[in-house]
């Protein structure tokens, strides 16, 4: 077997399989796999987002981290906006205002960073030219396809109450109208055409003049141009001196298995952290998901909301102590907490998103772990492009001096922890999720599953599943009621919700390596997952 590729678009899956069977490697598949997400998912990624990228090369023997982080672009200050923040959502904790502003529109966008974290990764590690890897994403884009459900389902519902009616984003637009409303006025559903000509042309250009069009070229100035007549806070300046961060994951170790995952902004500080904390429990003893062990999933949960809020941001503009937060005596004085029933009050966690995720792994031992996304879509589209653009302001913080203000140049933090974990030696297990601040809760559940209790690959990430943010505890219906009951008892605020499947928790897509055999699945949170194989 060549491979496999795991991810919540099944077309995407299957280009990617086919790069693996036609001789490419892992790193082939990952940019011929997200470029397709693009075209098949384009509320949850696109060429005006951003992500992070946890790799190993196995020719190297080497594992790297490319992060391509949304900045805060040059005409952004922190006071901009602090007397109109109306509050924040319950999960997730977007920031509200009346009119939507940091989620719709231009001044929503922060400068990209997909288009320039799949360059770095096509240029050092893949062995295709651009120009074969993004075909079938031209193809698409110019040919259309179906709407599926997964699709179709983003403009019926808001996942997170607080949120604006996702029909707003597929109408802000002129060019986003063009896209997704029909001739009678309404949008396009599931079983109706969908097609974006701009977006086939981009494409194109890219894969003829470069990836670093997007950024230095004409393309950069005909985005730059449409970014000022809009008045957006992103600049010409901003595209042309946007860099990727290329840097050593952040490395810990879990029941003996090594454990790399995304460095700051990125979500890997919390996922190690909950895993340290974890080392002081003997999970396997218990039930899954019975009373103990879902009190220590959850409250564990709890307490990495408080690093969240107080230290979780770009380490380029606040000082993180990260030893201190990652070292053995901190996940011991957690532990007792835990074990003395305490939870985070709200004075610790006062003090000072719709996604998508691809993992591949190859004959060769190479993998990929990698989530992008737009946040929640702008609902821009620049016109004569088709690319869709983030609203990553929307998770940014509109009250000055705290970690994830508006500073210009500023990353922003995220969950996203696309992750590969070594056990003797070899691959083990390459994990990732989209799903907002949901991500690291679930990838921890998932690892849980797979390392403690000898889950499958589709069992773990099936399984029912709590996630924090502090306070309170969310879980799914399919939690039994004698075990919210009983956290309950234990002075735990638990809000049921009222999903056998949340929609607003994440979406883990998972491979396990183990005695040359390569297993896989593909939540079941979203409709439209799958696991491809390459034979």
């Amino acid at each position: 077997m060549r491979g496999v590729v795991v991810a919540p678009q099944p077309m995407a899956a299957e280009i990617g399989a086919r790069v693996l069977e036609t001789g490419g490697n892992a790193f082939d598949a990952a940019i011929a796999t997200a470029f397709a997400q693009v075209v098949f998912d384009p509320f949850m990624c696109g060429l005006g987002g951003w992500g992070s990228a946890t790799l190993y090369d196995s020719r190297s023997d080497n594992f790297e981290s490319i992060g391509f982080w949304p900045t805060i672009g040059e005409r952004m200050y922190p006071e901009i906006w602090t007397e109109d923040v109306r509050g924040y959502t319950n999960i997730w904790h977007f920031a509200l205002f009346e009119d939507f502003r940091n989620m719709l529109g231009y001044q929503a966008i922060m400068t990209p960073g997909t288009i320039a974290g799949l360059d770095e990764l096509h240029r050092r590690f893949c062995t295709k030219s651009l120009a074969e890897l993004l075909a079938p994403a031209i193809e698409w884009s110019e040919r259309g396809y179906t709407v599926p459900e997964y699709l179709a389902v983003f403009l019926r519902e808001a996942p997170i109450q607080g949120l604006p009616d996702p029909t707003l984003r597929a109408q802000r637009t002129k060019a986003m109208r063009d896209l997704w409303v029909k001739a009678d006025g309404s949008l396009r559903e599931r079983g109706d055409h969908y097609r974006n000509a701009d977006q086939a042309r981009t494409l194109k250009r890219l894969a003829t003049h470069g990836l670093k069009d997007f950024y230095q070229g004409e393309l950069a100035e005909q985005i730059a141009s449409d970014f000022k007549k809009n008045r957006a806070f992103v600049t010409q300046a901003d595209l042309e001196n946007y860099k990727v961060r290329s840097e050593p994951p952040i490395k810990g170790l879990y029941r003996d298995c090594e454990v790399h995952s995304a460095p700051l902004p990125g979500g890997g500080l919390l996922l190690q952290q909950m895993l340290n904390v974890l080392e002081f429990f003997d999970l396997s003893s218990m039930e899954h998901n019975g009373p103990d062990h879902a009190y220590i999933i959850a409250a564990t949960l709890s307490w990495a909301g408080v690093t969240r809020f107080r230290h979780l941001a770009d380490p380029r503009f606040w000082n993180v102590p990260i030893d201190q937060l990652l070292s053995t005596r901190h996940a011991e004085t957690i532990a007792a907490k835990i074990k003395r029933r305490e939870l985070p009050d709200q004075k610790a966690l006062d003090a000072p998103g719709h996604t998508t995720h691809l993992s591949i792994a190859d004959e060769h031992g190479n993998c990929v772990s990698i989530t992008h996304t737009l946040t929640t879509c702008s609902g821009v589209v620049v016109p004569g492009t088709g690319t869709y653009w983030n609203d990553c302001v929307a998770l940014m913080d509109p009250v000055p001096g705290r970690p994830n203000s508006y500073v210009p140049g500023k990353a922003r933090a995220s969950a996203i922890s696309p992750t590969v974990i070594f056990r003797n030696g070899q691959p083990y297990v390459v994990v990732g999720a989209p799903g907002g601040w949901s991500i690291t809760s679930a990838v921890m559940q998932a690892i849980v599953n797979i390392l403690d209790f000898q889950m499958t690959p589709n069992e773990a990430v099936s399984a029912p599943r709590f996630h924090s943010e502090g306070r309170p505890v969310f879980c799914e219906s399919r939690i039994p009621q004698r075990t919210v009951e009983g956290l309950r008892s234990q002075g735990m605020q638990i809000e049921q919700q009222p999903f056998n499947y949340a929609p607003s928790f994440a979406k883990v897509q998972c491979i396990v390596m183990d005695n040359g055999s390569l297993r896989a699945a593909s939540d079941p949170r979203r409709d439209g997952g799958t696991a491809a194989f390459s034979r």
